[in-house]
């Protein structure tokens, strides 16, 4: 807006020796004025560049005020999720206590009764089954929890993954055969190095190979493999189970997440241990990918960096 003279203006604003102003609206920072001390016409070459600089200094003010919002989000962000690491901390000491008592006093009550009274043996099988189930949700809870804030020291160092995925073999042994699910293990009869953390591989094998055996069911298969891949140590896990819409691959990886969910889902589980996996191997430096087909099965293929050579003595 140009105001040629401003004492022809209605208003009670005192302008000094200004004569004729300009203004520019800079967006909802306020306005820019330009003024002269004559009734002189303003140059059309000024005015077009109060306008433009006037533009360009209100996106930046638009832009430093994103910037400033974002910054606060993320400082509020970083604060509750401090207040969620203290209280999922609280909470492992609150209830895994008490829960590992129950879970020692239905053992104990089973073995006494080993023989006896059939309903008070199964009702304390239940509840062992029952605590348990509730402990693995709670570990798989708190792992996540620390993996998402950076929480859990991870040592990456050179590992013989190959040993790794053999002693996860032997471990779920006796599941796969209770549940009728042949469980085989190919790995190379040496080292296979990576560099990665122990507890972490441990985390992401016994994931795969519970939902392997989980989802296959009676009559199928599960190979738990090692090998070698240029410079990557590569692990993978593969079933003949019910498989999955290849559509549900973007989410799989997600907390809370299942192949089947709500009122038709078919099996026992929070959804947690693919997004607990997901987070292990890549704060190990690693990938993980999955291909699948629904009533075919899925192969779960994590990679990972393989050690420098003067890490290893193989």
């Amino acid at each position: 807006m140009v105001v040629q003279n401003v004492e022809a203006l209605d208003n009670d604003v005192a302008y000094g020796g200004l004569r004729s102003v300009a203004c520019a609206p800079m967006g909802t920072h306020g306005v820019v004025l330009m003024g002269q001390t004559s009734h002189d016409a303003f140059d059309a070459f000024n005015l077009r560049l109060v306008e433009v600089l006037v533009t360009y200094a209100a996106v930046v003010l638009d832009r430093l005020g994103r910037e400033q919002k974002l910054r606060e989000a993320k400082e509020t962000a970083e604060q509750v999720n401090e207040m969620k690491s203290a209280f999922l901390a609280n909470m492992s000491h609150e209830i895994r206590t008490p829960l590992t008592s129950i879970i020692g006093f239905a053992e104990a009550i089973g073995d006494e009764v080993s023989g006896g009274d059939p309903t008070v043996s199964r009702f304390a099988g239940l509840i062992e089954k029952g605590g348990r189930r509730l402990l693995e949700t709670l570990d798989a809870v708190l792992n996540l929890s620390k993996l998402e804030a950076e929480e859990m020291e991870l040592a990456l160092a050179p590992l013989n993954v190959a040993e790794q995925a053999a002693d996860t073999g032997a471990l779920f042994e006796q599941q796969a055969e209770k549940a009728g699910v042949d469980l085989r293990v190919d790995v190379p009869s040496g080292p296979l190095w990576a560099r990665a953390d122990e507890g972490a591989l441990r985390i992401v094998l016994r994931n795969l190979v519970s939902n392997a055996v989980k989802y296959t069911g009676d009559g199928g298969r599960v190979w738990i493999r090692a090998r070698r891949a240029e410079d990557q140590a590569v692990l993978e896990v593969e079933d003949t189970g019910q498989g999955m819409d290849p559509a549900a691959v973007s989410t799989l990886f997600e907390a809370f997440k299942q192949a089947s969910e709500g009122k038709g889902r078919e099996y026992e589980g929070t959804g947690l241990g693919l997004a607990v996996t997901k987070q292990a191997v890549d704060q190990m430096e690693g990938t993980i990918d999955v291909d699948t087909e629904k009533g075919v099965g899925s192969r779960f293929v994590v990679r990972l960096p393989r050690p420098a050579p003067d890490e290893t003595n193989a």
